[in-house]
Protein backbone atom coordinates (compact mmCIF):
# COMPACT_ATOMS: atom_id res chain seq x y z
CA UNK A 1 0.00 0.00 0.00
CA UNK A 2 2.81 2.42 0.96
CA UNK A 3 4.68 1.67 -2.33
CA UNK A 4 1.02 2.47 -4.26
CA UNK A 5 0.85 5.76 -2.60
CA UNK A 6 4.15 7.14 -3.48
CA UNK A 7 3.94 6.32 -6.98
CA UNK A 8 0.76 7.62 -7.10
CA UNK A 9 2.43 10.58 -5.42
CA UNK A 10 4.95 11.40 -7.78
CA UNK A 11 1.81 12.46 -10.08
CA UNK A 12 0.47 14.79 -7.88
CA UNK A 13 0.12 18.09 -10.06
CA UNK A 14 0.55 21.44 -7.80
CA UNK A 15 1.01 24.09 -10.76
CA UNK A 16 0.08 27.26 -9.39
CA UNK A 17 -0.68 30.20 -11.35
CA UNK A 18 -1.17 33.70 -10.78
CA UNK A 19 -5.17 34.93 -10.15
CA UNK A 20 -5.61 36.89 -12.82
CA UNK A 21 -9.66 37.28 -12.70
CA UNK A 22 -9.25 40.68 -11.41
CA UNK A 23 -13.17 41.49 -10.75
CA UNK A 24 -13.69 38.39 -8.86
CA UNK A 25 -13.85 38.74 -5.21
CA UNK A 26 -11.76 36.95 -2.90
CA UNK A 27 -12.20 37.28 1.21
CA UNK A 28 -9.20 37.80 3.19
CA UNK A 29 -10.20 35.37 5.98
CA UNK A 30 -13.00 32.37 6.71
CA UNK A 31 -11.10 30.64 3.57
CA UNK A 32 -13.06 27.84 3.79
CA UNK A 33 -15.43 28.69 6.62
CA UNK A 34 -17.70 30.49 5.44
CA UNK A 35 -18.30 28.24 1.93
CA UNK A 36 -22.03 26.72 1.97
CA UNK A 37 -21.95 24.48 -0.73
CA UNK A 38 -18.32 23.37 -1.54
CA UNK A 39 -17.91 22.28 1.88
CA UNK A 40 -14.86 19.89 3.75
CA UNK A 41 -15.24 16.49 2.87
CA UNK A 42 -18.14 17.01 0.09
CA UNK A 43 -17.19 15.17 -3.36
CA UNK A 44 -18.66 16.30 -6.56
CA UNK A 45 -18.64 13.27 -9.10
CA UNK A 46 -19.40 14.66 -13.19
CA UNK A 47 -19.73 12.47 -16.12
CA UNK A 48 -17.33 13.07 -19.00
CA UNK A 49 -18.90 13.47 -22.59
CA UNK A 50 -16.48 14.92 -25.61
CA UNK A 51 -17.98 15.76 -29.48
CA UNK A 52 -15.68 16.58 -32.01
CA UNK A 53 -17.99 17.86 -35.57
CA UNK A 54 -20.93 15.69 -33.63
CA UNK A 55 -19.08 12.51 -33.33
CA UNK A 56 -18.59 11.44 -29.44
CA UNK A 57 -15.00 10.47 -28.58
CA UNK A 58 -13.74 9.03 -25.72
CA UNK A 59 -11.10 9.30 -22.67
CA UNK A 60 -8.82 6.64 -23.13
CA UNK A 61 -6.02 7.93 -21.12
CA UNK A 62 -5.35 11.16 -19.17
CA UNK A 63 -2.23 11.68 -17.54
CA UNK A 64 -0.08 14.96 -16.25
CA UNK A 65 0.68 15.99 -19.50
CA UNK A 66 -0.71 13.70 -21.93
CA UNK A 67 -3.93 11.48 -23.17
CA UNK A 68 -5.39 9.79 -25.44
CA UNK A 69 -9.29 10.46 -27.57
CA UNK A 70 -10.76 7.17 -29.52
CA UNK A 71 -13.80 6.88 -31.48
CA UNK A 72 -13.82 3.32 -29.91
CA UNK A 73 -16.88 3.75 -27.29
CA UNK A 74 -15.09 0.04 -25.91
CA UNK A 75 -11.91 2.32 -24.82
CA UNK A 76 -13.26 4.32 -22.31
CA UNK A 77 -10.89 4.32 -19.35
CA UNK A 78 -11.71 7.61 -18.20
CA UNK A 79 -15.26 8.45 -17.40
CA UNK A 80 -16.02 10.61 -14.45
CA UNK A 81 -13.96 13.56 -13.06
CA UNK A 82 -13.92 13.82 -8.96
CA UNK A 83 -13.68 17.34 -7.81
CA UNK A 84 -12.76 16.69 -3.80
CA UNK A 85 -13.01 19.73 -1.22
CA UNK A 86 -9.70 19.30 0.81
CA UNK A 87 -9.39 20.79 4.49
CA UNK A 88 -5.39 21.34 3.86
CA UNK A 89 -2.49 21.36 6.81
CA UNK A 90 -1.29 24.13 8.12
CA UNK A 91 0.82 26.14 6.38
CA UNK A 92 0.38 23.87 2.88
CA UNK A 93 -2.30 25.14 1.64
CA UNK A 94 -1.31 25.16 -2.53
CA UNK A 95 -4.28 28.23 -3.64
CA UNK A 96 -3.33 31.36 -1.38
CA UNK A 97 -6.79 32.80 -0.65
CA UNK A 98 -8.79 29.59 -2.41
CA UNK A 99 -10.81 26.57 -1.04
CA UNK A 100 -7.95 23.78 -1.93
CA UNK A 101 -9.75 21.16 -4.16
CA UNK A 102 -8.17 18.28 -5.73
CA UNK A 103 -9.46 16.33 -9.15
CA UNK A 104 -8.88 13.01 -9.84
CA UNK A 105 -9.90 11.40 -13.30
CA UNK A 106 -11.68 8.22 -12.44
CA UNK A 107 -11.43 5.10 -12.24
CA UNK A 108 -8.44 4.31 -10.64
CA UNK A 109 -6.47 7.55 -11.16
CA UNK A 110 -2.73 8.00 -12.13
CA UNK A 111 -3.20 11.81 -12.30
CA UNK A 112 -4.30 13.94 -9.28
CA UNK A 113 -4.53 17.87 -9.41
CA UNK A 114 -4.75 20.19 -6.66
CA UNK A 115 -6.08 23.45 -7.46
CA UNK A 116 -8.28 25.94 -5.43
CA UNK A 117 -11.67 27.57 -5.77
CA UNK A 118 -13.58 30.89 -4.60
CA UNK A 119 -16.91 30.59 -2.71
CA UNK A 120 -18.20 33.92 -0.56
CA UNK A 121 -21.30 36.00 -0.54
CA UNK A 122 -20.45 37.73 -3.58
CA UNK A 123 -19.55 35.28 -6.14
CA UNK A 124 -17.91 32.02 -7.12
CA UNK A 125 -15.24 30.68 -9.20
CA UNK A 126 -13.82 27.61 -9.88
CA UNK A 127 -10.49 26.60 -11.77
CA UNK A 128 -11.36 23.58 -13.93
CA UNK A 129 -9.61 20.14 -14.03
CA UNK A 130 -6.19 21.04 -16.08
CA UNK A 131 -4.85 17.77 -16.23
CA UNK A 132 -4.34 15.82 -19.96
CA UNK A 133 -6.88 16.57 -22.05
CA UNK A 134 -9.08 18.99 -19.49
CA UNK A 135 -5.94 21.27 -20.21
CA UNK A 136 -7.82 22.33 -23.06
CA UNK A 137 -10.46 24.32 -20.45
CA UNK A 138 -7.71 26.88 -19.64
CA UNK A 139 -8.69 28.14 -22.88
CA UNK A 140 -12.10 28.50 -21.87
CA UNK A 141 -14.07 30.67 -19.37
CA UNK A 142 -13.41 29.71 -15.84
CA UNK A 143 -17.29 28.54 -14.15
CA UNK A 144 -18.51 31.57 -12.51
CA UNK A 145 -21.51 33.61 -11.00
CA UNK A 146 -21.83 36.61 -9.79
CA UNK A 147 -24.62 35.69 -6.48
CA UNK A 148 -27.66 37.88 -6.23
CA UNK A 149 -27.98 39.42 -9.65
CA UNK A 150 -30.52 39.57 -11.92
CA UNK A 151 -31.02 37.97 -15.12
CA UNK A 152 -29.62 39.89 -18.15
CA UNK A 153 -26.80 41.15 -15.95
CA UNK A 154 -23.51 40.68 -17.72
CA UNK A 155 -19.73 41.49 -16.24
CA UNK A 156 -16.20 41.17 -18.03
CA UNK A 157 -13.20 39.82 -16.83
CA UNK A 158 -9.54 38.81 -18.65
CA UNK A 159 -6.62 36.52 -17.94
CA UNK A 160 -3.43 35.46 -19.71
CA UNK A 161 -1.99 31.94 -19.78
CA UNK A 162 1.10 30.44 -21.51
CA UNK A 163 2.03 28.34 -24.07
CA UNK A 164 2.50 25.10 -21.89
CA UNK A 165 -1.62 24.61 -22.04
CA UNK A 166 -1.31 24.75 -26.10
CA UNK A 167 -1.91 21.81 -27.85
CA UNK A 168 -3.04 20.86 -31.81
CA UNK A 169 -6.79 19.58 -30.43
CA UNK A 170 -7.42 22.88 -29.33
CA UNK A 171 -5.18 25.66 -30.26
CA UNK A 172 -1.00 26.30 -30.37
CA UNK A 173 0.36 30.01 -29.83
CA UNK A 174 3.52 30.97 -28.82
CA UNK A 175 4.36 32.71 -25.37
CA UNK A 176 1.24 34.15 -23.51
CA UNK A 177 -2.22 34.29 -25.06
CA UNK A 178 -4.67 36.77 -23.88
CA UNK A 179 -8.44 35.99 -22.86
CA UNK A 180 -11.10 38.57 -22.67
CA UNK A 181 -14.31 36.89 -20.88
CA UNK A 182 -17.57 38.08 -21.36
CA UNK A 183 -20.41 36.94 -18.97
CA UNK A 184 -24.07 37.08 -18.96
CA UNK A 185 -26.49 35.39 -16.74
CA UNK A 186 -28.81 34.42 -19.27
CA UNK A 187 -31.99 32.91 -17.82
CA UNK A 188 -33.40 31.14 -15.08
CA UNK A 189 -34.47 26.56 -16.12
CA UNK A 190 -35.13 23.35 -14.31
CA UNK A 191 -32.80 20.81 -15.53
CA UNK A 192 -33.51 16.62 -15.56
CA UNK A 193 -30.37 15.05 -13.74
CA UNK A 194 -29.08 11.96 -11.58
CA UNK A 195 -30.04 13.86 -8.55
CA UNK A 196 -33.71 14.51 -9.74
CA UNK A 197 -35.06 17.89 -11.29
CA UNK A 198 -32.77 21.07 -10.49
CA UNK A 199 -33.51 24.93 -10.69
CA UNK A 200 -30.25 26.80 -12.12
CA UNK A 201 -29.36 29.67 -13.04
CA UNK A 202 -27.97 29.93 -16.97
CA UNK A 203 -24.09 31.81 -17.20
CA UNK A 204 -23.18 32.45 -21.08
CA UNK A 205 -19.42 32.90 -21.02
CA UNK A 206 -17.41 33.52 -23.92
CA UNK A 207 -13.29 33.82 -24.42
CA UNK A 208 -11.95 36.46 -27.41
CA UNK A 209 -8.21 35.81 -28.26
CA UNK A 210 -6.10 36.17 -30.94
CA UNK A 211 -7.10 32.23 -32.02
CA UNK A 212 -10.59 32.36 -31.68
CA UNK A 213 -13.61 32.48 -29.13
CA UNK A 214 -14.65 29.91 -26.94
CA UNK A 215 -17.07 29.39 -25.04
CA UNK A 216 -18.64 28.08 -21.47
CA UNK A 217 -23.00 27.66 -21.07
CA UNK A 218 -22.48 27.06 -16.99
CA UNK A 219 -25.75 25.75 -14.88
CA UNK A 220 -25.51 26.79 -11.88
CA UNK A 221 -27.74 25.75 -8.41
CA UNK A 222 -28.14 27.36 -5.50
CA UNK A 223 -28.24 23.76 -3.78
CA UNK A 224 -25.60 21.96 -5.21
CA UNK A 225 -23.13 24.56 -7.32
CA UNK A 226 -22.55 23.92 -11.27
CA UNK A 227 -24.42 21.41 -11.89
CA UNK A 228 -23.42 21.25 -15.85
CA UNK A 229 -20.78 22.78 -17.99
CA UNK A 230 -20.73 22.64 -21.58
CA UNK A 231 -17.35 23.78 -23.10
CA UNK A 232 -16.72 24.61 -26.53
CA UNK A 233 -12.80 24.58 -27.54
CA UNK A 234 -11.51 27.44 -30.58
CA UNK A 235 -11.62 24.26 -32.54
CA UNK A 236 -15.06 23.50 -31.99
CA UNK A 237 -14.59 20.12 -29.66
CA UNK A 238 -17.39 20.14 -27.05
CA UNK A 239 -17.06 19.26 -23.78
CA UNK A 240 -19.85 18.13 -20.89
CA UNK A 241 -19.04 18.19 -17.81
CA UNK A 242 -22.64 17.12 -15.97
CA UNK A 243 -22.52 16.63 -11.84
CA UNK A 244 -24.36 13.06 -11.18
CA UNK A 245 -23.41 12.68 -7.57
CA UNK A 246 -22.42 14.48 -3.85
CA UNK A 247 -20.77 12.37 -1.59
CA UNK A 248 -19.96 13.39 2.08
CA UNK A 249 -16.41 11.99 2.71
CA UNK A 250 -13.78 11.95 5.61
CA UNK A 251 -12.54 15.56 6.13
CA UNK A 252 -9.18 14.73 3.69
CA UNK A 253 -5.75 16.81 5.46
CA UNK A 254 -3.35 15.86 2.26
CA UNK A 255 -2.82 13.74 -0.74
CA UNK A 256 -2.02 10.99 1.15
CA UNK A 257 -4.98 10.95 2.82
CA UNK A 258 -6.87 11.06 -0.44
CA UNK A 259 -5.07 7.95 -1.92
CA UNK A 260 -5.55 6.23 1.46
CA UNK A 261 -9.34 6.97 1.64
CA UNK A 262 -10.17 6.26 -1.72
CA UNK A 263 -7.79 3.96 -3.54
CA UNK A 264 -6.88 0.82 -0.51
Amino acid sequence: MKNKILFLLLFISKLTVAQQYDGLYIEKSKIDKNNSIYTWGKKFVFSIQIKKTDSALYLQENKSNTYKLSTNPDSLNISEVHLSIIKPRLLQRTNKRQTEVYYSYEPNPTTVSSTGLVENQKNIWIHPPRSGFFKSLETCPFPYIKLGKPIGYSWTDSMSISNHWSDKEWGQWEGRLLLTYDYKITEKVTIQSQLGEIDCLVINAVANTKLGASKLKAYYSYAYGFVKLQYTLFTGIEIELALKQVIDTPILRDSQDFFEANYK
